[in-house]
């Protein structure tokens, strides 16, 4: 009987367990919406500090800056982790034009990501800014997370 109830108690645990972990952002809870809700604003944000740090103000994007991401590989089936994410970053250039940015994501099972963009639209790791210092280029690589639950 004790080694029935402790076969029945360690089941318990496990599924516990199993259950416990079960929403911890592994797998498909890794998606390109909930990665383009967080790299869209984010990038927003980032162009109006990168444009202070220029110019000495800001020339805010249209609130219309958005991103479509895609996971590559044919076996990745489009979502979860992976240092294989692609976000296009929509934004309006001071001619008014609409132009998207390629940025290359690595994205954590916890739906934490690190971004880089191409430094030919970006700018260079380091800018000089209005006031003649060198700063770090917020849009030259940028990391977050966002919910994956």
């Amino acid at each position: 009987m004790n080694r029935l109830l402790g076969c029945a108690a360690t089941a318990a645990a496990a599924l516990a367990l199993l259950g416990g972990t079960a929403g911890c952002g592994a797998g498909p809870d890794i998606t390109s919406p909930r990665l383009e809700h967080a790299i869209g604003p984010t990038f927003r944000n980032l162009f109006v500090l990168q444009q202070t740090e220029l110019h000495g103000t800001d020339n805010m994007p249209s609130p219309d800056t958005w991103a479509n991401c895609a996971k590559g590989g044919r076996k990745s089936g489009g979502s979860g982790p992976g240092d294989d994410w692609v976000c296009l970053v929509h934004w309006p250039s001071p001619s008014g034009i609409t132009q998207p940015i390629a940025y290359e994501v690595n994205v954590q099972p916890t739906g934490c990501y690190r971004a880089q963009g191409p430094a030919t639209l970006v700018g260079q790791q380091r800018i000089r800014g209005a006031d003649g210092q060198q700063h770090t280029n917020p849009l030259y690589e940028f990391d977050g997370c966002f919910d994956t639950t």
